[in-house]
């Protein structure tokens, strides 16, 4: 009863794609994986990611953190981190928020960090609020416009009808 701590339940691994297994296809999980197998395809992964030593991905991949000790030929995203050891390789196009390649470590590609994206993203949305904004403003003054002109229109059939009487 007293001095029992309660136990943390920790983030374990519960996918695991052992040496020797090759997966072809698309795989989505709700939780971390760890593949020391070979994978042909896509990977989407609700958690971590690890890819070991002896794992060979051809496939794009997305998860929240990613770490690479093997290879991955596709391209990837990161929400946290992407981090990439001595014995890892990375052939393709990262999304990440953060980065860390270690001595040793191969990456060929681009990236482009999440700020990067966010900043984009407002970016067009000022740009199609502006051209919104001015597009009701072209509009209110053209309909105002139209509105004088139909009221010269009318004036004119007034003036006439005020001759013929």
């Amino acid at each position: 009863m007293f001095g029992k701590k309660k136990k943390k339940k920790a983030k374990g691994i519960g996918t695991i794609i052992s040496a020797g297994t090759k997966v072809e296809g698309v795989i989505e999980v709700a939780e971390s994986i760890r593949i020391d197998g070979e994978l042909e395809g896509q990977l989407i992964v609700n958690g971590d990611i690890y890819v070991g030593k002896e794992g060979r991905l051809t496939a794009n991949v997305q998860g929240d953190n990613i770490m690479i000790a093997g290879v991955i030929e596709g391209n990837v995203k990161a929400e946290g981190k992407l981090e990439i050891v001595e014995t890892g390789k990375l052939i393709g196009d990262i999304s990440i928020s953060n980065l860390i390649i270690h001595d040793g470590a191969t990456f060929q590609g681009n990236s482009t960090s999440k700020a990067e994206i966010d900043q984009k993203i407002s970016e067009s949305k000022k740009t199609l609020d502006k051209k919104g904004k001015e597009e009701v403003t072209d509009n209110k003054s053209k309909q105002s416009s139209n509105n004088n002109s139909n009221n010269g229109f009318k004036r004119l059939e007034e003036d006439k009808d005020k001759k013929n009487d």
